[in-house]
């Protein structure tokens, strides 16, 4: 990597948007304590097996709507929907294609067909390719580099691709020179797809947030959000033109419709409604959040919900809910503590399955959750208020790896959950990655919520 590569990395974040090193906090745990018993319901459950089904490491995959579970072997133009992309080190954006009867990849090494090259990496920029969807088909949006220009920051631009018969159209968007990190609406019924995405120089550590249409001729629309720290962390609502945002409140331009930020400033949780280009505040208590993803939950009858990252041992889901004086505010219906083993929460994200919604992340002793030096497993919990359903899918000890960036694929067999797993690191070699495995949430026959 060279050296402005390595300050691209050291500067960007994910859209997901890991939290910031966290000083004074204890050390990982030596691996003998993680033996002990663990608390939740995850005490008696018996760990299903990992199985392999990428040959090697694919960095930052993202599955197209296939995972949802609703196969369309029909749909863009007959390349189905059951398909993953991803950007290799050679910066080549390839798609690959996903079974949805058994979850197996194809090829192993998820290079089907090759949509663009110089394209950033996610270790260059700290996110790989995301799939829009809308009445166009599924379409990618990325971060790449100018064509015939040095692998420098000032020719950083978003990329686009789009599928037309047997083939791929792609290449960069125009006038989008210093836009990083896209992330596109999955919204199948809409015209046309929506993109936000933000700002990055290596001259000044502020970062603005945009947004736009994804088609040609679409006017580039700033979101009130100028943060002078890295780490805000932004998702669009599906199903809607909302986009939920994690960011310290003193970033968020003030106006009529938030609430004046207070000292110490904490990353709060925002909704940018951009029908009407307002910001609505959604929490307000002095700790820091993190990761939001908001949907619309079966549980609460069919009403939206939202999971964040609170401090960074617990996960908190909302509700809005009426309060005493006859309004309504978003308020916690349930906390999720992790285990003290591996207390430290990374990459939660929701999925729906037969009219249940569930969390999955990855816990690790590290409080980055990003030292490959520590072990990190995967687990996952439902959100129904009094009932613990903490679930661990791996172990942090048989054997001793890193699991990074859990996805979900919801197959004929049921919702699987798929990472990179690593060799840990250590004083005299690097990480070495043994490939992309995926583990049974055991989900096939949905447990009842008195369990």
């Amino acid at each position: 990597m060279d050296n402005t590569s390595r300050l691209i990395a050291g500067q960007a974040r994910d859209n997901r948007g890991p939290p910031p090193r966290i000083a004074g906090l204890a050390r990982a745990l030596v691996l003998g304590g993680l033996l002990g018993v663990l608390p939740h319901a995850a005490a008696a459950q018996a760990l299903p097996e990992e199985v392999q089904v990428g040959t090697h490491e694919i960095k930052d995959y993202e599955f197209e709507w296939g995972r949802d579970g609703v196969v369309c072997p029909t749909c863009n133009f007959g390349a189905g929907n059951a398909r993953l992309a991803y950007i290799d080190s050679s910066h080549n954006l390839w798609v690959g294609f996903v079974d949805p009867a058994n979850g197996y990849f194809f090829p192993p090494d998820g290079k089907g067909v090759l949509v663009d090259t110089n394209t950033t990496t996610a270790t260059e920029i700290g996110n790989g390719p995301e799939w829009l969807n809308s009445q166009l088909g599924s379409q990618l949006a990325y971060t790449r580099w100018t064509d015939g220009k040095p692998h420098t920051v000032p020719n950083l631009v978003l990329g686009f691709a789009r599928a037309g018969g047997d083939s791929w159209v792609a290449g960069p968007v125009a006038g989008s020179e210093g836009r990083v990190l896209p992330i596109g609406t999955e919204n199948l019924n809409a015209p046309n797809a929506l993109q936000s995405y933000q700002s990055f120089t290596l001259q000044s550590r502020t970062t603005s947030l945009f947004w736009r249409g994804a088609y040609p001729g679409a006017v580039e629309q700033a979101v009130p959000v100028t943060s002078n720290k890295a780490g805000a962390t932004r998702r669009w609502v599906p199903g809607t033109r909302d986009i939920i945002i994690t960011v310290s409140a003193a970033a968020v331009t003030p106006s009529a419709s938030t609430v004046p930020a207070q000292e110490p400033s904490w990353r709060q949780v925002f909704l940018y409604h951009t029908a009407t280009a307002t910001m609505e505040q959604l929490t307000f208590d002095n700790v820091n959040k993190y990761w939001a993803f908001m949907w619309t939950a079966p549980e609460f009858n069919n009403e939206k919900v939202f999971v964040a990252m609170v401090g960074t041992t617990r996960l908190q889901i909302y509700r809005k809910l009426p309060t005493d004086d006859g309004g309504m505010a978003w308020t916690v219906v349930k906390t999720i503590t992790m285990p003290a083993e591996t207390p430290y929460v990374s990459s939660p994200e929701p999925f729906v399955y037969k009219g249940r919604s569930w969390v999955f992340f990855s816990l690790s002793s590290d409080p980055n959750g990003r030292n490959f030096t520590q072990p990190s497993r995967i687990a996952m919990t439902g959100i129904i208020p009094e009932v613990d359903d903490l679930r661990m899918l791996t172990s942090a000890t048989e054997p001793i790896r890193v699991r990074r960036d859990p996805e979900y694929f919801i197959t004929a067999n049921g919702p699987y959950l798929y990472y990179n797993r690593y060799l840990l690191e250590t004083d005299t070699t690097p990480p070495i990655s043994e490939g992309v495995f995926r583990v049974d949430t055991g989900l096939w026959q949905p447990p009842g919520i008195d369990e």
